[in-house]
């Protein structure tokens, strides 16, 4: 069976960035970010066990949704400049295990993810493959299908350990399906991303709406329905078109103009010998031994198998 593993690089390295302390290699260049992300994606790897892996990044400059609506993510600050001369080196180690990473402009990461994974499950229809999207952020949550496409999230609960989520899950968490988070935000807004929503309109109220008539749509389709009280059919016919706005910002597009190769993200496709010199060169020893086998590992293995 193959699994692939789709990384949101720039969530992984935030968290990496804020979850080690400032480290530096002996001629004083600041790696702990890049530290911490090349231990976090080697523990994925452990964990795991893909076959094949990718990994996502944003890229600089106004995204499709920036460029329709200015507010969106608008409350977000300026990259810390010590996380910002990071990503270079991190992008470097990506490169050395020969991952291929993609970045387009006007899209964001999830954006990408969601592409990648909707090209990898259009093919399970005939192969055995299941997707895992390894991120921070919640809004891959819309992109689960099933358990062929599921959402990884490291370390995030007060356990310390971290979360799988499949359908199931977030049926649990959320009490509706992964497509309906879409919906959820349309009406709730997302504060961490701008993403307005329909002013009033909270959590609760919101998930009660789509668990009842399932979608931001046949809300307002039933929007006389007695069931929908008079003080939230104002709200939701005052912010009509901003609901309708929402939606568009929280969906993540899976669309994207980008080929998957099956090829390109065999994760034993990399000369570790090159990556043994990066991480001498950066002080990583003690990663070196999580590094996943190499193709020659693989065909030596299989020889004595």
């Amino acid at each position: 069976m193959k699994k692939l593993i789709l990384i949101d690089g720039n969530a992984l390295l935030h968290r990496a960035y804020h979850a080690y302390p400032p480290l530096s290699t002996p001629k004083g260049e600041l790696i702990n970010a890049v530290y911490g992300f090349s231990s976090m994606l080697l523990s994925v790897i452990e964990k795991l066990s893909p076959t094949h892996l990718a990994v996502a990044w944003d890229l600089k400059g106004p995204t499709f949704r920036k460029q329709e609506f200015e507010e969106y993510k608008a409350n977000r600050g300026p990259m810390d400049e010590e996380l910002a001369t990071q990503i270079d080196r991190t992008k470097e180690v990506v490169e050395r295990l020969n991952i291929p990473q993609y970045g387009i402009e006007g899209f964001e990461a999830d954006d990408i993810i969601g592409t990648i994974s909707r090209l990898a499950f259009e093919r399970t229809q005939d192969k055995e493959i299941q997707v895992v999207i390894v991120t921070g952020d919640r809004d891959s949550l819309q992109l689960i299908k099933e358990k062929k496409v599921v959402v990884y999230l490291p370390i995030q609960n007060h356990h310390g350990q971290s979360i799988v989520f499949d359908e199931d899950k977030v049926k649990e968490v959320y009490g509706l399906t992964p497509k309906q988070i879409i919906d959820l935000k349309s009406l709730m807004g997302d504060s961490s991303d701008n993403i307005p929503g329909v002013k009033g309109i909270g959590k609760v109220t919101a998930t009660k709406l789509i668990q009842e008539f399932e979608s931001l749509d046949n809300v307002y389709k039933n929007i006389n329905n007695p069931k929908i009280n008079t003080r939230v059919k104002t709200m939701l016919l005052v912010d009509r078109e901003m609901a309708e706005k929402s939606y568009h910002l929280a969906e993540i597009d899976t669309k994207v103009p980008l080929e998957l190769s099956w090829k390109d993200c065999l994760l034993a496709n990399y000369d570790k010998k090159k990556v043994v010199e990066l991480f001498e060169e950066l002080n990583f020893k003690s990663l070196i031994g999580k590094l996943p086998k190499d193709s020659w590992e693989v065909e030596v293995q299989e020889v004595f198998i």
